[in-house]
């Protein structure tokens, strides 16, 4: 199984399942850095906090991806490849592209239409799966049930990303707004505006619970462990018979969503 670091894919997982990790690339200027190889994700964070210029991104190549196929082809007669949503990054289609390069080697390319740990989901999906088949549908099937809820600390940096107005993101700061936001079908849409942090992670456990029944739950952070254990806390308290599991937020996400940025992903039922 492959997929990609925007995955935020627990090292557990990784190992217990065998789930091969292409990195992203996360550019500052002219420096170009490997995601969570050769930049750490708090290196990215204190870094990020200091840059006056949002950072880019880039997929993998092709070539990339066909390097690992090839290695897989050795041992497998096929794998299922997952990635980060194509209306947010062209790691998918570089993917494809890889996969057609190594000949007489299945490889069923996935574009999850999400982010973040909801892609792990997924792949713990895929891996507990039979076969091939079974794994692509039951993961086929999931995608437009998966949800991400964010919750981010300032507007900065989707102001300094060109997703917000200059004067949209000084009015929130001014009044201390915490926007929440939810994340489906391929659409990031607004949940609410709540005056202090504390609210707003009350406000987070209230939608997770109008929201239930869920089959995954897991809570990603950026830089903010202490506040992500203590929601957890609260979700298991609402999921008595699941796991709720924590990650940390990457590069990616992390360069629109900015420090101390925090989300309840989860898979409706």
């Amino acid at each position: 199984m492959v997929t990609d670091s925007t995955a935020d894919l627990p090292d557990e997982w990784r190992a217990r399942y065998g789930i091969e990790v292409v990195p992203l690339k996360v550019l500052f200027g002219s420096e170009t850095f490997r995601d969570r190889v050769d930049m750490t994700d708090a290196e990215f964070f204190t870094r990020l906090a200091a840059s006056a210029k949002l950072p880019t991104t880039s997929a993998p190549s092709p070539g990339e991806f066909a390097e690992v196929y090839q290695r897989l082809s050795g041992s497998y007669e096929g794998c299922i490849s997952i990635h980060i949503g194509a209306q947010l990054s062209a790691t998918a289609e570089a993917a494809r592209v890889g996969a057609q390069s190594v000949d007489g080697f299945r490889v069923e390319v996935i574009d999850s239409e999400t982010v973040t740990m909801l892609i792990a989901f997924l792949c713990r999906t895929a891996a507990e799966s039979s076969t091939l088949d079974e794994a692509a549908t039951a993961v086929r099937e999931r995608i437009p049930r998966c949800r991400v809820l964010a919750l981010l600390d300032t507007l900065r940096y989707l102001e300094m990303g060109g997703r917000l107005s200059r004067a949209q993101a000084v009015i929130g700061t001014m009044l201390d707004l915490k926007p929440l936001l939810l994340v489906k079908d391929r659409e990031i849409k607004p949940v609410d505006r709540v005056r202090t942090r504390t609210r707003a992670i009350g406000r987070m456990v209230e939608f997770f619970r109008e929201e239930l029944p869920v089959e995954h739950v897991g809570v990603v952070h950026a830089q903010a462990p202490e506040e992500a254990a203590e929601i957890a806390s609260r979700l298991r308290a609402e999921v008595k018979d699941q796991e709720v599991t924590i990650g940390q937020i990457g590069c990616v996400l992390g360069t629109h969503a900015g420090p101390k940025a925090l989300g309840v992903v989860y898979i409706k039922k």
